[in-house]
C-alpha cells in the first residue's frame, strides 16, 4: 500500500510517535481506506450479501446444490428472510456452487401452470427460465459456471452463470387454497442432479443433511465485509473494464492481488474501513428511499432491475432492499400515498376502482398485497389473507371487466366489492404483474388512483 510504504519510510528517517509527519501519513491512510472502502462497500455489497445469505440458508434450509421447498403460501410468520414476499405462489430455492462442475435442474410439465425460476449470479444479474421463456413442458436446465468450456449435452437447456455461485428462486402459482395440493405436486417435480450423474442416468436420491445453528454470520455489518469481498474477488473471474477500480482496492489491501486479513492491517486502515461500512450502509439506505422518476397515478414503477452492468449503486441498492426479477418477467408497482398524497394507514378505508378495460395487463396473472412500511413484511391482518387478484376463485368483476377492491381492516359490506384486508399502522401497496404487457413496460398503462372511502384518521 502506498501510504503504508510512506509510513514505513517516515519511521525509517526518524519520525517519532509525536512527529506531525507521521500523523499526517496516518490521516491520509485512514482517509484512503474510508473513501476506497465506501466505494468497495457499494461495489461488493451483492457479492458479500449473497455469500452471507448462502451461508445462512445452507445451514438452515438445504445443502448446496439442492432445493428447499416450503409447503405453504408465505405468511408474516413464515416469511423468514424473504424480502417483500408474495402470497400467490409456492417458493422453491437453492444455492449452487459450480466449481465442481455443472448442475442440472429438472422441471416437470406444469400443464400450463405459471412458474418461473430466477437464477441470480453473485453480480446480482438475473436470468429466467419458465413459462415465459421456455414454456411449461418438462425440461432439463443445466447451470454452467465460468470455467465450463465443453459442449452442452443434447437435451439440456444451457444457463451460463458468470460467477462460481448462483442463487435459484422459483415460484409456482397457487390459485386459492383449493389449488394448494395440486401446486405442491408440481413443486415436488423439480429436482437437482449433477451433470455427470445426469449423463450416466443415475437416479436422483435424497441427500442426507441436518440443519445447523450457523445462521447468524453477518459480514455486511462489520469490517469483515472486506475479508469476504477479498476472498470472492480472488476466486472469481475478473470482469473486463474493472481493472482500474480493482487497483484502487489493491492499494488498500483488499483487492484481488493478494490475501487480506483485517488483523494485519494498520490501525489507520482499520479505522477507515470501520467508517466505510457505516458510510456505505447509510448511502444504500438513503438511495433506497430516493424517489423514482416513473410514477403513474401515484404508483411507482421500477422498470430498470435485474441488469445493472457497471451501475454499481443501482445494483447494490436493489440488493440492499431485496433482489429483483427482470421487468419483462415481473413488475412490482408500489403505492405509498392515497389520492390526496397522504401516507396509507390502517385507520382509513380505500377503494381501487378499475373501469372496463383497466384490468392490469399481465399474461400470467396479477395480484395486490399490503406490506408494513417499517420493514416491508406482509402486513398481518385478522382475516389471515395477504393478497387479492383475479386468479383466485370468487374474484368479483362485472361482465365488461370492471371491478372494485376495498383495502380496509373490516370486510366490505358491498357484495360487489373485493376485499384486501390490512392491519393497523402505516403500510404500502404492491401490485405485481407477472409477464406484464408491453404497455406496462413502456409507460402507457397506469393503475387507478387510490380513493379514500372512510377516514377515521382525520385530515
Amino acid at each position: 500500500m502506498l501510504f503504508a510504504a510512506a509510513l514505513a519510510f517516515s519511521r525509517m528517517v526518524g519520525a517519532g510517535e509525536g512527529d506531525p509527519r507521521l500523523a499526517a501519513v496516518e490521516r491520509l491512510e485512514e482517509a484512503q481506506a474510508l473513501h476506497v472502502g465506501t466505494l468497495a462497500y457499494v461495489y461488493g455489497f451483492p457479492m458479500v450479501d449473497m455469500t452471507q445469505n448462502m451461508y445462512r440458508d445452507t445451514a438452515t434450509e438445504a445443502p448446496v446444490n439442492a432445493l428447499y421447498r416450503p409447503r405453504n403460501l408465505v405468511t408474516p410468520e413464515t416469511a423468514g428472510t424473504l424480502r417483500a414476499p408474495n402470497s400467490d405462489t409456492l417458493y422453491l430455492r437453492g444455492w449452487f456452487d459450480l466449481r465442481e462442475g455443472p448442475v442440472v435442474v429438472r422441471a416437470p410439465d406444469t400443464d400450463g401452470r405459471y412458474y418461473t425460476l430466477a437464477i441470480t449470479d453473485f453480480l446480482s444479474e438475473v436470468q429466467h427460465v419458465g413459462r415465459r421463456t421456455t414454456g411449461t413442458q418438462a425440461i432439463d436446465f443445466v447451470l454452467l459456471g465460468p470455467d465450463f468450456a465443453g459442449e452442452v449435452p443434447e437435451g439440456l437447456y444451457p444457463v451460463r452463470v458468470p460467477t462460481h455461485q448462483a442463487w435459484l428462486l422459483g415460484r409456482v402459482l397457487v390459485s386459492g387454497q383449493d389449488d394448494l395440493e395440486a401446486a405442491r405436486v408440481v413443486l415436488d417435480g423439480f429436482e437437482v442432479v449433477r451433470l455427470a450423474e445426469w449423463q450416466r442416468g443415475v437416479p436422483i436420491t435424497v441427500r442426507t443433511w441436518a440443519p445447523s445453528a450457523r445462521d447468524d454470520w453477518q459480514p455486511t455489518l462489520s469490517t469483515e465485509f472486506f475479508e469476504v469481498l477479498n476472498r470472492w474477488l480472488r476466486s472469481n473471474p475478473r470482469r473486463p473494464g474493472e481493472e482500474a477500480l480493482l487497483a484502487q482496492f489493491d492499494a488498500v489491501g483488499f483487492g484481488p492481488a493478494g490475501e487480506f486479513h483485517l488483523a494485519e492491517a494498520s490501525p489507520a486502515v482499520r479505522r477507515g474501513l470501520e467508517r466505510a461500512v457505516t458510510e456505505g450502509r447509510a448511502l444504500l439506505a438513503d438511495t433506497a428511499r430516493r424517489p423514482l422518476s416513473d410514477v403513474r397515478n401515484g404508483w411507482i414503477f421500477p422498470t430498470a432491475l435485474g441488469r445493472y452492468g457497471y451501475d454499481y449503486l443501482m445494483r447494490a441498492t436493489v440488493a440492499f432492499s431485496g433482489y429483483a426479477n427482470l421487468p419483462e418477467e415481473t413488475i412490482y408497482a408500489a403505492l405509498t400515498a392515497d389520492a390526496l398524497g397522504r401516507p396509507l394507514t390502517g385507520q382509513r378505508d380505500y377503494l381501487l376502482r378499475f373501469s372496463p378495460g383497466e384490468r392490469p395487463p399481465a399474461a400470467a396473472f396479477w395480484s395486490l398485497s399490503a406490506y408494513r412500511l417499517k420493514d416491508f413484511a406482509l402486513m398481518p391482518n385478522a382475516a389471515g389473507r395477504y393478497s387479492i387478484g383475479d386468479h383466485v376463485p370468487g374474484f368479483k368483476a362485472t361482465r365488461d371487466g370492471a371491478f372494485v377492491i376495498r383495502i380496509s381492516r373490516e370486510p366490505s359490506q358491498d357484495p360487489a366489492e373485493n376485499w384486501l384486508p390490512v392491519g393497523e399502522g402505516p403500510y404500502s401497496l404492491v401490485m405485481r404483474l407477472y409477464e406484464p404487457d408491453v404497455s406496462v413496460l413502456d409507460g402507457r398503462y397506469a393503475p387507478p388512483t387510490l380513493e379514500v372511502a372512510n377516514d377515521s384518521a382525520g385530515r
